[in-house]
C-alpha cells in the first residue's frame, strides 16, 4: 500500500485536466479568466480545488457557494472573505468573480447566466441533478451564443459506473417525458472499458460520440416542432386570447410606490437615477429600516456595490413588498369605495374589483368599476357619497361577467383534461380486448395454449414483420361504448354480438404491453401462469376501465 501511495504525491489527473481547461480560458493581457462554474458533490473536494487554484495564483478571483456559506477573493488583500451566499451570486453576476466553485447547494434556483462554461468535477447519481446544474447557465438571459458543459470522469473507476447509469437513466426518462438537450456524451460501458485497456483511443471515442449526438439531434428535430412554428402558434394564441391588459404591471407598481405621499411621510426615499430604480423603506412594520425595493431585474440580480442591505423585488410574493401592501391595506376603506369579488363555480380563482363613487369632468356623480391600474386615470373620488347595495348590484353583475370571460380558458382546459382521461380509459379497454382476442385465437391454434407466456411468444412471432392484423371476436356492445371516445377513427358495426377491426402495429404493440403488465402484476411464476387466469383478469380490467369512463 505504501509503495502505491508513493505515486500519488502529484496532482490527480482529473485536477490536471481541470487546471488545463482553466488555463485555456485566460484572457490575454488581463490575468483574468473567462467566467467558469465548477460543481462538485462534496465540500471537502470544493476546499481542495480552491486550495490548489490559490496555490497556483493567489490573485485568481475565486468564489465559493455551498451549504457552509460563501466566500470570495478580496482583490486588495488576496484573502478569501466569508460572506452570505447571495452576495457571492451578485458579485459573480457583476463580474467580480471569475471562477465559482459550488456544491449542489447552488444547483437549484440560482441565476448564473454570465458564464458560458460549467464543469462537473464529479457527477451525482441523480440525472436530474445534472440537469439542474446545467440550468444555472442554460436559462433565459444567457448572454453567450454557445454554452459548454465539461463532465470529468475517471475511466475504469466507480465514476465510470456513475456515468453509465446516469446516461441510461436519462435515456429512460427521455422515453417517457420526451427528449432533452445533450448533457452527457453518449459513451457506452464497453467503450469506457476499451479506452481503459488501450484498445480505443480518445479521437475515435470522440468521433463515435459526435456521430451519436448528430443522430440524436436529427431524431429530436423530427419529433419536435421547430421554434418558428412554435412562435407562430403562440402569436396566434396571443392574437385570439384575452384583450384585457394585466391589472397591474411593474411600471404601475413603481409609479404607485414612487408617488405615494403616505410612504414619503413615513420617511421612505426614492432614487433619482432612472437606471437604478430604488426605494429605501422606513417605518414599515416587520421590515428592517433602510430595506431596499427595486423593479429592475438587473439591479436585483447584481446588487449594488458597497450596499450592505439586501435588495427585495417590488412584486407579489416578495415578503418586503407584501409587508408594504399589508400596512397600506390595513386601513378601512371609506364608504365611497367597496371591494367586490366574483368567482366561478368549480374554480378557486376569483376576480377582484372596486366600486368607486366618483365625479366625472362635469361634476356629475357616477359609480365606476375599477379592475386595473389604468382605470384610475382621471379618477376623482366623491368622498361624500356612501355606496348602497342598489348601486353596487350592476357593478357586481359586470364583474361576474368579466370573471366568466377571463376564466373561460380554464374551463376549456378542464373539459380537455376530462376528454383526455376518457380517451385514455377507452384506449386501455381496447388494448385489453385486443390482447384477449389474440389469446383466444392462439390458444386454439397451439398445443401449449394453456400457458400464457408461451402463447405470448407465439403472438410475437405472428406480428413479426406485419404492419397490421385483423382482430376478430370483439364484443360489439363494448366497442360501441369505447369507439366514439378513442382518439382515432374506428369503424364500429351496429349489428351482431361480435365484431372485428384492423389493428395497426402500434395498437398491437400497446395491446401486447398491456397484457404483459396485467400478467406481471399477478405475481405467479412465469412457467405456471395459465392463459385462462390472465384472460379472467383482463375481463375484470375491461369492466374497471369502462366504469372509469364516466366517473
Amino acid at each position: 500500500m505504501l509503495v502505491t501511495l508513493e505515486d500519488l504525491s502529484g496532482p490527480a489527473s482529473k485536477m490536471q485536466v481541470l487546471l488545463d481547461a482553466l488555463q485555456k480560458r485566460r484572457i490575454h493581457g488581463t490575468g483574468r479568466i473567462q467566467q467558469t462554474i465548477i460543481f462538485t458533490r462534496f465540500f471537502d473536494t470544493l476546499t481542495d480545488i480552491v486550495t490548489r487554484l490559490r496555490h497556483i495564483d493567489l490573485s485568481m478571483l475565486i468564489g465559493t457557494y455551498s451549504g457552509q456559506g460563501g466566500q470570495y477573493t478580496d482583490p486588495q488583500s488576496k484573502r478569501l472573505v466569508g460572506v452570505e451566499r447571495e452576495d457571492v451570486k451578485q458579485r459573480f453576476l457583476r463580474g467580480e468573480i471569475d471562477i465559482l466553485v459550488c456544491t449542489d447547494a447552488a444547483a437549484e434556483g440560482l441565476n448564473l447566466q454570465t458564464a458560458d462554461l460549467l464543469i462537473n468535477f464529479d457527477l451525482p447519481w441523480n440525472p436530474m441533478k445534472v440537469e439542474q446544474r446545467i440550468g444555472r447557465i442554460d436559462r433565459i438571459g444567457q448572454r453567450h451564443e454557445h454554452i459548454y458543459v465539461l463532465n470529468l470522469c475517471y475511466v475504469d473507476s466507480a465514476e465510470q459506473i456513475v456515468y453509465d447509469r446516469l446516461l441510461t437513466r436519462l435515456v429512460q426518462a427521455g422515453s417517457i417525458v420526451g427528449t432533452q438537450q445533450i448533457s452527457m456524451l453518449p459513451v457506452t460501458l464497453e467503450e469506457f472499458q476499451e479506452l481503459a485497456e488501450g484498445r480505443l483511443n480518445e479521437a475515435e471515442l470522440e468521433r463515435r460520440a459526435k456521430e451519436r449526438v448528430t443522430l440524436f439531434k436529427q431524431r429530436t428535430a423530427s419529433m419536435e416542432l421547430p421554434p418558428s412554428d412554435l412562435y407562430e402558434i403562440y402569436a396566434r394564441l396571443g392574437h385570439h386570447g384575452s384583450s384585457r391588459a394585466l391589472p397591474v404591471n411593474l411600471d404601475a407598481i413603481w409609479k404607485t410606490l414612487g408617488e405615494s405621499r403616505y410612504l414619503r411621510d413615513l420617511g421612505c426615499l426614492v432614487s433619482v437615477n432612472p437606471e437604478q430604480p430604488l426605494l429605501v423603506l422606513r417605518g414599515i412594520h416587520h421590515v428592517p429600516e433602510k430595506s431596499v425595493l427595486t423593479i429592475s431585474r438587473d439591479v436585483f440580480d447584481t446588487g449594488l456595490p458597497g450596499c450592505a442591505e439586501r435588495l427585495s423585488f417590488a412584486s407579489y410574493g416578495d415578503p418586503v413588498f407584501e409587508a408594504v401592501l399589508a400596512q397600506v391595506g390595513a386601513y378601512t376603506l371609506p364608504a365611497s369605495i367597496k371591494r367586490l369579488t366574483a368567482s366561478v363555480d368549480g374554480l378557486k380563482a376569483e376576480l377582484v374589483g372596486y366600486a368607486v363613487a366618483a365625479l366625472d369632468s362635469g361634476g356629475v356623480q357616477q359609480v365606476r368599476l375599477i379592475t386595473a391600474f389604468e382605470d384610475l386615470a382621471g379618477l376623482q373620488i366623491d368622498e361624500k357619497t356612501t355606496l348602497t347595495p342598489e348601486a353596487l348590484q350592476p357593478l357586481q353583475t359586470r364583474l361576474t361577467e368579466l370573471a366568466w370571460k377571463e376564466l373561460e380558458s380554464v374551463h376549456a382546459v378542464r373539459r380537455l383534461a376530462r376528454a383526455n382521461a376518457q380517451a385514455g380509459h377507452a384506449q386501455i379497454a381496447l388494448d385489453y380486448l385486443i390482447i384477449n382476442s389474440l389469446l383466444d385465437l392462439r390458444k386454439r391454434l397451439t398445443k401449449d395454449g394453456e400457458f400464457f407466456w408461451q402463447v405470448m411468444k407465439d403472438i410475437e412471432e405472428v406480428i413479426q414483420g406485419r404492419n397490421r392484423l385483423s382482430i376478430t371476436g370483439l364484443p360489439t356492445e363494448i366497442m360501441r361504448r369505447v369507439g366514439p371516445i378513442l382518439l382515432f377513427p374506428a369503424q364500429i358495426p351496429t349489428l351482431g354480438v361480435k365484431t372485428s377491426m384492423i389493428a395497426s402495429l402500434p395498437l398491437l404493440r400497446a395491446a401486447i404491453d398491456a397484457g404483459c403488465r396485467v400478467a406481471d402484476a399477478m405475481k405467479v411464476r412465469r412457467a405456471e401462469l395459465q392463459t385462462e387466469s390472465v384472460q379472467t383478469r383482463l375481463r375484470r380490467e375491461v369492466e374497471r376501465e369502462l366504469a372509469a369512463l364516466y366517473t
